[in-house]
């Protein structure tokens, strides 16, 4: 567990505060791109990156430079930089209320090189019912903490089941000896960690009747959402929210968005991305 999240040390309540009201306290031009991944309402806007420009959000490998937004927001810009860390990119990110992001994994796009690197969390605004989504766990990433994830070795999501916007200063960065020195002082406070139930024949059987139910009003979509947040809901062992949907339309004889859910399976997984964590060859 720790392995892929873990909290890599304090940040005193007062920056988090100043950070926080910077933040909220300037008109933020946030985009709601990579669609494909999220219910809506997961934003972002770019502080570190290659061109300088904040809704340029598709990451890549860089030597980032502040944006327009960074130089805006001076306690933001000042804390990253005296963090003295290997940039790749940096962003701040909003979830807004009963919002997900779908389960998925990250740095697999074909642009990208293989170099190590990790997601760091700074949460300036957030709630407990605001958590990341791990296969067994979720993860409420308290404030008062940097917190640590392996976007790319770890299946993961978020959702937002709060009433205000969650709010996180995230940063991609390459390890080096720096992350490396943050790293060896990695820990989890327990409290911040609940174990998802396990996804019984019981449950998904459930699922699938709810599912049916749903097919006979032609609410397609809110099929698949279903599927999606069991990700959200369950422990579901080696199975993916993709293995699910393939595995429904596959008995209901659909063998046509069976295929397109093992495809999208491989998409957001990344498992067919040579020297990815996840790839799984032919």
């Amino acid at each position: 567990m720790i392995a892929h999240c873990s909290q890599l040390g304090a940040v005193p309540h007062d920056v988090v505060e100043r950070l926080r009201q910077e933040v909220v306290g300037y008109d933020v031009p946030w985009s709601e791109n990579y669609s494909k991944y999220h219910s809506g309402g997961w934003k972002t806007a770019a502080l570190f990156n290659a061109t300088g420009k904040s809704k340029e959000n598709d990451l890549e490998d860089c030597h980032p430079v502040p944006t327009d937004l960074a130089k805006r927001l001076p306690a933001v810009r000042q804390f990253i930089e005296t963090l003295e860390l290997k940039l790749m990119w940096a962003r701040v990110l909003k979830l807004v209320p009963q919002a997900c992001l779908w389960e998925h994994t990250d740095y697999g796009a074909p642009h990208l090189t293989r170099a190590p690197r990790v997601r760091l969390h700074v949460p300036l605004q957030t709630q407990p019912e605001a958590v990341i989504v791990l296969p067994a766990h979720v993860v409420h990433m308290k404030s008062g903490f940097m917190w640590k994830l392996t976007p790319d070795a770890a299946r993961h999501g978020a959702c937002n089941d709060g009433t205000k916007d969650r709010i996180h200063l995230i940063i991609d960065c390459y390890v080096d000896d720096r992350l490396e020195a943050l790293l060896a002082g990695e820990t989890l406070d327990q409290d911040a960690v609940r174990a998802k139930p396990l996804l019984t024949t019981a449950a998904l059987g459930n699922l699938e009747a709810q599912a049916d139910r749903l097919l006979e009003q032609d609410r397609l979509d809110a099929v698949e959402t279903l599927f999606k947040r069991a990700f959200h809901r369950f422990d579901l062992g080696a199975l993916s929210s993709y293995d699910l949907l393939a595995q429904y339309f596959d008995r209901r004889g659909d063998t046509g968005r069976r295929d397109n859910w093992l495809a999208e399976r491989a998409f957001f997984l990344n498992t067919d991305v040579p020297g990815h964590a996840l790839f799984e060859p032919a």
